[in-house]
């Protein structure tokens, strides 16, 4: 996990995370998950922006390994 934000990620959580950095107007922050999983809260989405480090960390526990398609 590449994170080049102070934002404290629990390390249950970090495997599941490609990199968090802040956005280029430096008011949000954006976290891409890693392949294969995705954020629940966001129907799944694999990146994700919020506003404060709080929502990002709600938005973090939500990630979840993809459901395999059948």
């Amino acid at each position: 996990m590449k994170n080049t934000t102070s934002i404290k990620v629990p390390k249950k959580y970090q495997h599941m995370i490609e990199d968090i950095y802040p956005d280029s107007g430096g008011n949000g922050y954006w976290c891409h998950s890693k392949e294969g999983y995705g954020f629940e809260e966001w129907e799944g989405a694999e990146i994700i922006r919020e506003d404060t480090q709080a929502l990002l960390l709600q938005s973090i526990r939500t990630l979840r390994p993809h459901k395999d398609s059948e």
